[in-house]
């Protein structure tokens, strides 16, 4: 019987252990979207294609796990960003609400509006500004490797197209 043990695969722990993924929000589940494509799309396509193109196969897999992994940061991003924006703006649009009604409100430092329907017009205004500068800024909350999910997708598509060529150029 051979000793198996950490002494023989050290540098296999060593790259284990170097690897690191890092992610944001729900950017984690790009990285699931590689296995789907190239082993549960890829092995669907071998059994089409025949085991012959099985890298062609691969790679289908690969594009097509892609284009799930872009749909999918897609919707992530624009659900996030919605949610996330009408929560910050019911808390903000209470806070302004507050301070209107004391008579406190100042769309800018030094201006006091002249009576209360002038500061409800300019509270009204500056949270339709706050909500959509809010929307820009709470976008691409989900990232792999720093890489919005939906331009992963493109990524691994784009690596897809590698094992299509070359089962084109053997």
């Amino acid at each position: 019987m051979l000793p198996i043990g950490r002494r023989h695969f050290g540098h296999l722990d060593r790259l284990i252990s170097s690897l690191m993924v890092i992610w944001r929000g729900w950017g984690i589940l790009a990285i699931l979207f590689i296995p789907l494509g190239a082993i549960a799309f890829g092995g669907l396509f071998t059994l089409i294609l025949g085991e012959e193109n099985s890298s062609l196969a691969v790679g289908i897999g690969l594009i097509l796990g892609g284009v799930a992994c872009f749909f999918a940061g897609r919707w992530f991003q624009d659900w996030d960003a919605e949610r996330r924006t009408k929560n910050y703006m019911l808390a903000r649009q209470a806070e302004v609400e507050a301070t209107v009604a004391s008579g406190r409100f100042q769309p800018v430092p030094g201006y006091q509006p002249r009576d209360h329907a002038e500061a409800q017009q300019l509270a009204g205004q500056m949270l339709e500004n706050e909500r959509a500068t809010a929307r820009k800024q709470l976008r691409n909350r989900h990232t792999i490797f720093f890489i919005p999910m939906q331009y992963f997708g493109i990524v691994l598509a784009a690596v897809g197209l590698i094992p299509i060529f070359l089962n084109f150029t053997s």
